[in-house]
């Protein structure tokens, strides 16, 4: 056994021979990022090991250490959202607590009994080590770290809840109603439940009726909480689409309307003269950032936007600092001015002469710059949510330009500029100037649902009327996604 002290953190006195430094901390719940779940392929789980700068996933115990950990910048993570108007009255008396457990983030409301939102706290998902997205998570589950997984979420949400309680004032035994919401992977993971029906054909969901039961079973500090259950539409989407068509009441729709989250997954869900379908398509997490060279998160240090001046791309930095990395929304804006710019062509082939190691790059500030593979790694991604548009449109007999409203939920579609995300065709080009920002609908959603019990019946009729397509057992989708892939010049 050994010493490891992480700078900061504190010292672990009994680090086990052989393990890795990512390991270590992540037993010891000190942060460090890894989109890929510890893999070694990322390269973004990097620390200072006795001054000497390696990756942690990469480099094992065999010594005291001293371990420099990155500074973890502060994230902006929305909260508001559009949310329709609910009655009060909840499933028993009490104060309401409502999360929104998403891959990336996690956020608790408070409401008082009179249902007035009174305090909310926010922070990053701390299952973040054990990878990006939820394929990574889903696999480090089957391999044995379900538990460790839980229990960090649990303690994330015991967390947060009692700092809104702090807020207003209030014991968490004053709270009489907890309404969660998250997609299928982190619903389960959540609640402890074996996550192998994610991993495998056909992907069908666990939570498929809406319960009322203890919140103690969860999340003990809420003692006298009744817990509502959430079903989730398939195995890939979950409470938080559910949530979130409560929340914008898309059930009720009179013209042809789409609601789309862009995240790890890609989940929409689409309206047309009453009938609604819903699918979810593997975007991956290139656009939050992971999977690109210098991508990151939202935060100081990210350029968050580029645009073009005189012929050259001009960057707009979070915080007006030096430029760490490039963030989702300058990574579609970036794009879009690189086409215009003529920079990258239709296939998204560079075609500067620009090259680090071989690899053909495009500057962007002095240190962060776009190689080829970022470029593929957004074209997977957009093609995937393009080909999900165009093949539920499809499934409806409609052509995409009878899309007449688009809703993008989440703190991603509405930091994006639409625009760009209708020049890359990451959104089809026919949907250009319908599209509106609705914010963090699956939190107001999850907020409806506590504040009203009638929103959990309700759905559970939804569950009933949607119509989920498989993407990839539709004909024509590897064509379809193919083609998506690709640029307009």
């Amino acid at each position: 056994m050994y010493k490891v002290h992480f700078v900061g953190r504190g010292t672990v006195e009994c680090a086990e021979e052989g393990k890795s430094l990512l390991a270590l901390a992540r037993e010891n719940d000190i942060e460090i990022t890894a989109p890929c779940g510890g893999a070694g392929k990322c390269g973004k789980c990097k620390v200072r090991v006795n001054g000497e700068e390696m990756l942690s996933c990469q480099r094992i115990v065999d010594g005291d250490l001293t371990v420099e950990l990155p500074r973890i910048e502060d994230t902006e993570i929305m909260t508001a959202g559009q949310m329709a108007k609910v009655k009060l009255d909840p499933v028993q008396e009490g104060w309401l607590a409502a999360y929104d457990i998403g891959t990336t983030t996690v956020v608790c409301f408070l409401l008082s009994p009179e249902g007035k939102e009174v305090a909310v706290e926010s922070m990053l998902n701390p299952q973040s080590p054990y990878g990006a997205d939820v394929i990574t998570r889903i696999q480090n589950a089957l391999r044995d770290s379900m538990e460790p997984m839980t229990q960090a979420i649990r303690e994330g949400m015991t967390d947060l809840a009692e700092k809104c309680c702090r807020t207003a004032g209030i014991t968490p035994d004053q709270v009489g109603v907890v309404s969660v919401v998250g997609n299928p992977c982190m619903q389960q993971m959540f609640m402890g439940l074996d996550v192998r029906n994610l991993a495998a054909v056909p992907f069908g969901p666990v939570l498929k009726k809406a319960e009322i039961v203890d919140a103690a079973r969860f999340l003990p500090i809420f003692s006298n909480a009744k817990f509502l259950v959430v079903p989730d539409i398939s195995g890939y989407v979950g409470g938080d689409t559910m949530a979130g068509i409560l929340a914008t009441e898309l059930y009720k729709a009179q013209e042809t309307t789409l609601m789309v989250d862009i995240g790890t997954n890609g989940e929409m869900a689409l309206i047309h003269n009453g009938r609604m379908t819903a699918c979810s398509t593997a975007a991956g997490p290139a656009l939050e950032g992971a999977n690109i060279r210098f991508g990151t998160r939202g935060a100081r240090g990210a350029i968050d936007h580029v645009k073009v001046e005189d012929g050259k791309l001009v960057c707009h930095v979070i915080g007006d600092v030096p430029a760490k990395g490039i963030c989702g929304s300058g990574i579609i804006d970036a794009l879009a001015a690189m086409l215009n710019e003529k920079i990258i062509n239709k296939r998204g082939r560079i075609n500067t002469e620009t090259e680090i190691d071989g690899e053909r790059i495009v500057p962007l500030r002095d240190g962060v710059y776009i190689t080829q593979d970022d470029i593929r790694q957004v074209q997977m991604a957009k093609g995937a949510i393009a080909a999900g548009v165009e093949l539920m449109s499809e499934y409806l007999g409609i052509e995409v330009g009878q899309i007449r409203r688009v809703l993008l939920a989440g703190a991603f579609g509405s930091f994006m500029d639409a625009e760009s995300a209708c020049r890359i065709g990451l959104l089809p080009a026919e949907l250009s100037g319908r599209i509106t920002a609705a914010g963090n609908i699956a939190g107001t959603g999850s907020k409806m649902l506590a504040m009203d019990k009638g929103q959990l019946a309700l759905a559970q009729e939804l569950l009933e009327r949607i119509e989920f397509i498989e993407l990839a057992e539709r004909p024509g989708f590897q064509r379809t996604f193919a083609k998506r892939m690709g640029f307009v010049e």
